[in-house]
C-alpha cells in the first residue's frame, strides 16, 4: 500500500465531548454475529443498554501501542455520578461492559466491541466544600485489536435502550412517563 495523497488542515468545525453513554454488559457473540463495514459496526445481536448521564464531562481515549504481539488499541472512559449510597455500585466494578457513545458532532462509536471493558477502580470523593463533587468517579479500559466502531444509530443495528417498567398479569406494561423507578414498601 502506498501514500497517494496528503493531510490538509482541516476547519475547525468539530466539537469536542459527549452527549450521551450507554452501558450493556459484555456478552461474547461470534464475529458472524457482528457485522462492521469498514469501520462501521452495521448490524449487532439485540442487546438492551442502558444511559449513564455522568455529572462532569466524559473523556474518551484511545491510543495505539505495540507489543511482541503486535498492535493493539488501548480503550479508556471516565464517568463521574453524585450520591454514595448506591447499592448497584459494586456490581459495576465487577463485570465487562460494552459501551457506546454519542459526542457533540453526532457521531455514534461503540468501545469493547470484541473484548469488552472492565472497571479500572471506582473512586469516591466528598470534597472540602458544599459545591465539591460528593459522588464518584469510574474508569473503564479494555484493549481492542481495531479502533473503535463508527455506527450511524445503534437503535436501528441491534441495540434496545432499555426502560423501567412491570409486566403485570395482563402482558400490558407499566412505564412510568418519566422513565423513574418505582420504589415499593416492604418489598411488595
Amino acid at each position: 500500500m502506498e501514500i497517494v495523497s496528503g493531510y490538509n488542515r482541516k476547519c475547525k468545525d468539530s466539537l469536542g465531548g459527549i452527549k450521551g453513554v450507554w452501558l450493556c454488559k459484555y456478552q461474547k457473540y461470534s464475529r458472524s454475529q457482528i457485522i462492521i463495514a469498514d469501520n462501521y459496526l452495521v448490524s449487532f445481536p439485540d442487546t438492551f443498554v442502558y444511559k449513564f448521564e455522568s455529572l462532569q464531562g466524559v473523556s474518551v481515549s484511545e491510543t495505539q501501542e505495540q507489543n511482541e504481539g503486535g498492535k493493539f488499541f488501548n480503550q479508556n472512559i471516565s464517568l463521574t455520578f453524585s450520591g454514595s449510597a448506591i447499592r448497584e455500585l459494586p456490581l459495576l466494578n465487577t463485570l465487562e461492559y460494552r459501551l457506546l457513545f454519542l459526542d457533540n458532532n453526532g457521531k455514534y462509536k461503540v468501545l469493547g466491541l470484541y473484548n469488552g471493558l472492565e472497571s479500572s477502580g471506582i473512586t469516591y470523593e466528598t470534597g472540602s466544600s458544599k459545591n465539591t463533587l460528593n459522588g464518584f468517579k469510574i474508569t473503564f479500559i479494555g484493549k481492542e485489536e481495531k479502533e473503535s466502531f463508527f455506527m450511524e444509530d445503534p437503535f436501528d443495528i441491534g441495540f434496545i435502550e432499555a426502560t423501567y417498567y412491570f409486566l403485570l398479569q395482563n402482558d400490558d406494561f407499566f412505564i412510568l412517563q418519566n422513565d423513574d423507578n418505582l420504589i415499593l414498601q416492604n418489598g411488595q
